[in-house]
């Protein structure tokens, strides 16, 4: 294996300056131009200091000197984990951010000034930023950034759902094999975003569904090689990532496009993207391999890491660092500011890979066709393995796994088993949400089962069959979600929503 390397890049226009190894902007003049310079000073404030998720703040920074009005530009950053969330130019001696991107928790909000050929850089004092949770949105994969596929409230009372609505979006069939396949859902904001793949050419479409009614909003043609594409929710945006490695960012609430960047340096993109705290994390592959991160505010790519290959590994987030799972057990966690802390290896490498999830101290990675592990987050040490054919799914008691078509609930260090559900038919990854655990089989029918006993609640049909989450094949990955008091399920071209 060889070294792993670290890309620093910025997406600017000339004279913005380089990033350096922290992940913050200076500027390129030299060390004793930088020292001769005039001092800065740097202050920020935010038009809130307690907000909810998915609400707008805006930062304001101030660079001033006892000489002299300063230009260039500020990077504005999370040092609780070292997030960029972006850069704004100075005008008057001030830049400004507005982000409804931060994560919950509290944030320590820094703005950095990169500096001049005739003024110093300088950084603010952190701003502390409460953001409380809110709403029940399912922004990824698997429901949410650590792909855990839990739904922690807004859950619908199981015993009680029906289908509010179905409706066919992709093809019948056409030149594609396995074309017209529907995503995973996003459900945020009122609406539900899936894309579909194109039955007769290459690309995909995007289309954002009411809620309550299934009516189409707004949709949007992906354009790219094949039919792969995938989704994120974050900060009222939709980030769309098609084959060849093109990020857009458009309007949840309306499909204007916010922008537009092309992933650089490889050229095969087949993982999910995920997004958190203001940045959006995306692998890909071609030569070797990448992780990215990419400010949701402009698309500008804040650093590369380099992996093994690359493929189908949609990042697991938190706090803590970006994971990813790649063929022959090769995981990763790089911090949010893009060092890497740890990479756990095996005897060798390959194409593939799956997406890793985070539960409490751990992630669980599966790899590409490997025996699944379950490894520390603080250092990559194994600690177990566990079985499941999909990403497994997390409350605060069990571990649901999808093992040869039966959803058995496991203890989280990997065993012992639980309890067993199913005729072997089940091949949905599991979501849990409000003490029912939820899985879709083969024949088109979808169930909930208690998360204490294993015994079913209830089931519905959401399609004549529904596909399973193939990570090493399929151009669109399947996928169901609860959100909003929801249970949605895509069945091949149908999606099925259930509410109480």
């Amino acid at each position: 294996m060889g070294s792993v390397e670290m890309h620093w890049y910025q997406r600017a226009l000339a004279g913005c300056g380089i990033v350096a190894a922290a992940g913050l902007v200076f500027s390129p003049a030299s060390a004793a131009s930088a020292q001769a310079a005039t001092a800065t000073q740097t202050s920020l404030t935010a038009s809130a200091t307690s907000v909810t998720q998915d609400a707008w703040v805006t930062f304001r920074a101030r660079v001033t000197s006892a000489t002299g009005s300063p230009a260039g530009s500020v990077t504005f950053s999370d040092a609780s984990n070292g997030s960029i969330l972006g850069t704004s130019k100075l005008v008057s001696g001030t830049a400004t951010l507005k982000t409804a991107a931060l994560a919950p928790g509290t944030r320590q909000m820094m703005a950095r000034y990169g500096g001049s050929t005739s003024f110093a850089p300088s950084s603010s004092a952190a701003l502390a930023i409460s953001v409380a949770r809110a709403g029940s949105d399912a922004v990824t994969y698997q429901i949410d950034p650590a792909h855990d596929g839990s739904q922690a409230r807004g859950a619908p009372r199981a015993s009680t759902l029906a289908r509010k609505w179905k409706v066919t979006l992709g093809g019948t069939g056409g030149s594609l094999a396995g074309a017209g396949d529907v995503s995973y859902p996003i459900i945020a904001g009122g609406r539900v975003f899936v894309t579909v793949e194109n039955t007769q050419t290459y690309g995909t479409h995007l289309y954002a569904l009411n809620a309550s009614t299934g009516a189409k909003d707004w949709s949007v043609g992906l354009a790219g090689t094949y039919g792969f594409s995938a989704l994120a929710y974050n900060g009222r945006a939709i980030f769309a990532l098609n084959y060849d490695g093109l990020l857009t960012a458009f309007s949840a609430s309306t499909g204007h496009e916010l922008w537009a960047a092309q992933m650089p340096d490889q050229w095969a993109f087949t993982a999910p993207p995920t997004a958190y705290d203001g940045v959006v994390y995306v692998s890909g592959a071609g030569y070797g391999g990448y992780v990215y991160a990419v400010s949701e505010a402009d698309g500008r790519v804040r650093w590369e890491g380099t992996v093994a290959n690359g493929d189908k590994s949609s990042p697991a987030v938190d706090d803590t660092g970006a994971y990813v799972s790649y063929a022959g057990q090769q995981d990763y966690r790089f911090s949010l500011s893009g060092k890497l802390v740890w990479h756990h290896t095996t005897c060798c490498e390959g194409g593939g890979g799956s997406t890793a999830v985070l539960h409490g101290s751990r992630v669980y990675a599966r790899g590409a066709h490997d025996t699944p592990v379950i490894l520390a987050k603080s250092t990559g040490a194994s600690s177990g393995t566990f079985a499941s054919q999909t990403a497994p799914a997390f409350d605060s008691k069990n571990m649901y796994t999808l093992d040869n078509g039966h959803l058995v609930a496991v203890d989280p260090s990997g065993s012992p088993d639980r309890w067993s559900f199913g005729n072997g038919t089940l091949v949905t990854a599991p979501v849990v949400a409000g003490g029912a655990v939820y899985a879709g089989s083969s024949t088109g029918r979808v169930y909930a089962v208690s998360a204490t006993t294993g015994k079913q609640i209830w089931t519905g049909v959401a399609g004549s069959v529904i596909d399973g989450p193939d990570e090493q094949n399929a151009d669109v990955l399947a996928g169901m979600a609860v959100g909003d008091g929801m249970l949605v399920v895509p069945a091949g071209n149908v999606l099925a929503a259930f509410g109480g």
